[in-house]
């Protein structure tokens, strides 16, 4: 496993722990977080870790894919909240000198598969 991929394995893992302070320590002092969606830029490592720190409830977090491209490093994780908030987040990071320097990040919840595609589709 490359050196960015195992950043970012470990990164997801102390979110899941809700270490948070040991998170911190893989961001680069310039850590910058992008949330489209919500038109939100979160500008810091602590700010950063502190919207995760004081979310309301806490959460556990499964790799479901890790990709490493160029510089690059994608994930999707799938994340269960103890407030019944399940989603998945599809994440692109890049990283510097060791440590992780950005993150742009979509969520996407599920949802049921709507009726008209019935005919083509198999759910599982």
């Amino acid at each position: 496993m490359s050196k960015g991929k195992a950043l970012v394995k470990t990164f997801w893992q102390l979110f899941s722990e809700q270490k948070w302070d040991l998170a911190g320590e893989l961001l680069h002092k310039d850590f910058v977080a992008i949330w489209p969606q919500s038109r939100e830029r979160i500008i810091g490592v602590k700010n950063f870790i502190d919207v995760n720190r004081f979310y309301p409830g806490n959460h556990k977090i499964t790799v479901v894919h890790i990709f490493e491209i160029d510089h690059r490093i994608l994930t999707t994780v799938w994340i269960e909240a103890d407030t019944g908030q399940k989603t998945f987040a599809n994440s692109i990071f890049e990283a510097q000198d060791g440590k992780l320097l950005k993150v742009e990040e979509y969520w996407a919840e599920p949802y049921p598969a709507p009726e008209w595609r019935k005919q083509w589709v198999e759910i599982y």
